[in-house]
């Protein structure tokens, strides 16, 4: 079973959107229907696929086309969203190509990271990453993937901040954007459980002092994406092109 059930038809028009949100008054319109957009693409509840008329999204959004539009451009900017003159947008295919760049500028930044982190370790930081560790083991005895996958998240962003390059998460994140929805719907939930294993060996390292090994693991955590690569299923090839 993939960590989101990936063996529905793509769905290129269905008339409801998996989308929460409500509108804050207080902020751009147009910036909370791209994050609204984007997160539900990145979490797929948008598919690859999907339509994403303006007209629909105005109705879901309850906003004026101009917002919607904005939206669309920024995502399709990003390579979320495919613009098609005269047919329409839809959530573009998970492009294996753009997954392996995003994999390789997400890996040499966070070893990077890392590096820093560890020279700048302290017991206080090791409590505050096991506290997270701890957090995403319980949501995982709860059955709840999407706030184990936050979680995760949270884990990789405090190594930036323990390394005080707070600036550097900026461009992880939207490099793990383009990984997310990959990991989302070929990821293994026996997998989820290694990840725990594989956090703590890294945490391991770092109250050891041993920055080379802490490197080491946190790499061959990152490269585990790989052996997804090979193993997509058949029926889920219509998401994915090269």
């Amino acid at each position: 079973m993939p960590l989101s059930a990936a063996s529905a038809p793509i769905d290129r028009d269905a008339d409801t959107l998996d989308i929460a949100f409500r509108l804050d008054r207080k902020r751009p319109v147009a910036d909370q229907v791209f994050e609204a957009l984007k997160h539900a693409i990145v979490t797929v509840r948008l598919r690859p696929g999907t339509s994403i008329s303006e007209n629909r999204m105005c109705r879901h959004f309850g906003v004026s086309r101009t917002p919607v539009r904005s939206a669309i451009i920024r995502l399709a900017d990003e390579g979320l969203i495919d613009v098609y003159p005269q047919q329409g947008s839809f959530v573009a295919p998970i492009r294996l190509g753009a997954v392996r760049d995003s994999h390789f500028v997400r890996k040499a930044l966070e070893l990077a990271v890392l590096t820093d982190a560890a020279r700048l370790w302290t017991p206080e930081k090791s409590a505050e990453a096991r506290a997270i560790v701890e957090s995403q083991r319980t949501v995982l005895a709860a059955g709840d993937v999407d706030l184990f996958l936050d979680e995760d998240e949270r884990l990789h962003q405090a190594f930036s901040t323990f390394a005080e390059r707070q600036g550097v998460w900026a461009t992880i994140l939207a490099e793990k954007a383009r990984l997310g929805r990959f990991v989302r719907l070929f990821g293994k939930p026996e997998r989820l459980s290694a990840v725990i294993a594989e956090h703590l060996a890294v945490l391991d390292a770092l109250d050891a002092g041993d920055a080379a090994l802490a490197r080491d693991r946190l790499e061959d955590h990152i490269d585990k994406i790989f052996k997804m690569f090979d193993e997509v299923p058949e029926q889920y090839r219509p998401y994915v092109v090269e």
